[in-house]
């Protein structure tokens, strides 16, 4: 499946999958059911960022965690 099938039109809204992949990311899962296309779309919405090696949930991604609780 495509990853713009699992995304939300509005920016500032996660879908169920964004949401379960940004929140895997935030607890350091060593099982990321998703592959790099959902890390990537991610990052081009500002939710998680790379240091090549590590993929790190932003501020804005901590935001939007808080904001579906």
């Amino acid at each position: 499946m495509h990853v713009q099938h699992l995304q939300i039109a509005h920016p500032s809204v996660l879908s169920d999958p964004e949401w379960i992949a940004l929140e895997s990311i935030e607890e350091e899962t060593r099982h990321f059911i998703f592959d790099e296309t959902m890390l990537y779309a991610l990052k081009d919405r500002g939710l998680v960022e790379s240091d090549g090696a590590i993929w790190r949930v932003t501020q804005i991604g901590q935001r939007r965690l808080s904001e579906r609780v």
